[in-house]
């Protein structure tokens, strides 16, 4: 494709959302909530759709009845779509953000003795609730310095739409390639951050397998590089949805200090075991639309692997291990 086809083609796609972008502003909150329910009934009966989140709800809830599956399904995708949409709606509004997104007494607490002591804090954060409106509330009014990791779109004018939209409230944004290496930077400039725990990250690029609703997933070890550096603190924190329409926090702290840990996979492990317990208590919250289970070890028993859904694959060798270049014979 040439460089003018592809101009034109980012120009038409950011187009539309740009125009959907404004018109969510101009909206009140209670039409947005309202909006995303039927979005989620809409995007229900998408066969696709449908299939992926309801195997991954099979998946975790193997005791669940259809119909509770269905309800937890119908909701899940409603949530993503009200997540979406919160986001334009408090993007640039600082305002919004201090009403509508509440830091619950005990993280306030929490955080504010950190602070004190000028330590900085990482939140492992799953896709539960409206996590983009958590690390803006973070940013505009915890007292951190806070980033927050994301991945870029391929689109420049959307990337950059996003991007001045996650920093309308003072954070910053580091760029999910290279990460590491960029998060051990700011960390040691005094940032606080965010990063997701539950996306499928490659062994050869950090990742381990960890148990998941009893199965095996692979999640980045990050977390745990961070939680040994002097002054850092990890919790698992995010935000959720409450009936009286508001974004109240959680934060969930390990369950023992990062020294005492014999290695990165087994705190990574608790780190995990304090999301599912989250998932748990909202399942209807989180983000089902998403292929979790996707690689199954090569050494994974028959009885875990026939626990798996329908997407997944045993993970190739390079999940495991970088291309190497051919040999020059020497």
């Amino acid at each position: 494709m040439s460089k003018w086809l592809k101009a034109l083609r980012n120009i038409v796609e950011y187009a539309p959302l740009f125009c959907l972008y404004q018109f969510i502003r101009c909206l009140p909150l209670p039409v947005i909530v309202a909006f995303s329910r039927l979005c989620g009934w809409t995007v229900y009966i998408i066969p696709g759709f449908y299939k992926l989140t309801t195997a991954n709800i099979r998946t975790a809830f193997p005791e669940l009845p259809a119909r509770e599956v269905g309800r937890i399904a119908r909701h899940s995708m409603a949530n993503i779509t009200r997540t979406i949409l919160e986001f334009f709606w408090f993007a640039n509004a600082p305002e919004r953000v201090e009403k509508h997104v509440v830091i619950h007494d005990e993280a306030r607490r929490r955080i504010a003795e950190h602070v004190k002591r000028g330590e900085r804090i990482i939140f492992v954060s799953p896709h539960l609730g409206n996590w983009e409106a958590t690390g803006l509330k973070m940013s505009l009014s915890s007292g951190l310095d806070f980033a927050v990791v994301v991945r870029p779109q391929r689109n420049p004018f959307i990337n950059r739409l996003i991007r001045r939209s996650r920093q309308s409230c003072g954070g910053e944004v580091i760029d999910a390639k290279g990460a590491v290496k960029k998060m051990l930077r700011a960390v040691r400039n005094g940032k606080s951050m965010a990063t997701l725990i539950d996306q499928n990250t490659r062994v050869r690029d950090g990742g381990v397998f960890v148990d998941f609703f009893g199965l095996p997933v692979p999640s980045s070890r990050a977390p745990a590089l961070f939680a040994r550096l002097p002054g850092v603190q990890v919790y698992v924190g995010g935000g959720i949805h409450t009936p009286d329409g508001k974004i109240t926090t959680f934060l969930n702290a390990l369950p023992r200090p990062a020294a005492e840990y014999e290695s990165e996979t087994a705190m990574i492990q608790d780190l995990m075991r304090l999301t599912e317990a989250v998932i748990r208590r909202y399942p209807e919250q989180y983000l089902w639309l998403y292929k979790r289970f996707q690689y199954i070890p090569p050494d994974a028993r028959p009885e875990i692997r026939r626990r798996f859904p329908y997407y997944a694959a045993t993970a190739p060798d390079k999940f495991f291990f970088k291309k190497r270049l051919p040999s020059d014979g020497n």
